[in-house]
């Protein structure tokens, strides 16, 4: 069931605040469930801050999928959250190409390190109930806006650059993990409610 109006706008006051509002949007990511798991779905339960060593887990979404054979699987994707407050990109010493912002290279050290503490610790794959390590995969990172993808661009260009950045680190490192990066505006469109039409 999507969101209502009220709940939406509630929602979309949390992403275009001043304050950083990562924790108070989770919750909303459980409407959210069709834009993280792009994969034909049986059913879906969430499980917030997974604690472990190396940390705590954001969001990990544990779904039953349907393969490829048409058989059933249980899979678990890490989501890492930073506040839609938070930048992407800044200028690298050279205004003509872009660098992650330490928000965006903090959530990729977690991702990773979540994700590899989850594939060898036996207990949380039980708590998961995802036994096969390979099952256990990095969803991706949800942080900032579009309008937060640079740091103090100079002119309307420069957001192709940080655009640029983005689809480098998309083609030379997600990609291989399939780990997708993407903005709260882009979560907020997808949950948007659709216009009652009157008879």
């Amino acid at each position: 069931m999507g969101l209502t109006q009220q709940e939406f706008d509630v929602f979309e006051k949390l992403v275009t605040s001043k304050s950083k509002k990562e924790l108070a949007c989770r919750p909303y990511l459980e409407h959210a469930t069709h834009l993280l798991i792009q994969r034909t779905l049986r059913s879906t339960a969430s499980f917030i801050e997974i604690r472990s060593f190396v940390g705590d887990a954001d969001l990990v979404v544990v779904a039953e999928i349907v393969n490829d054979n048409g058989q059933p699987e249980t899979w678990a994707y890490f989501w890492e959250l930073k506040a839609p407050q938070c930048y992407l990109f800044e200028y690298d010493a050279n205004k003509n190409r872009c660098r992650p912002t330490a928000d965006l290279i903090k959530a990729e050290n977690q991702l990773l390190h979540y994700v590899d503490e989850a594939v060898a610790n036996q207990n949380t794959r039980k708590r998961l109930g995802v036994m096969d390590g390979k099952n256990i995969r990095p969803g991706g990172i949800i942080i900032g806006t579009k309008e937060r993808m640079l740091r103090s661009p100079v002119n309307a260009k420069d957001a192709q650059k940080a655009a640029t950045a983005l689809q480098l680190r998309r083609e030379q490192f997600y990609q291989a993990q399939q780990i997708r990066v993407l903005t709260w505006d882009h979560v907020l469109d997808q949950l948007r409610p659709q216009p009652v039409v009157q008879p």
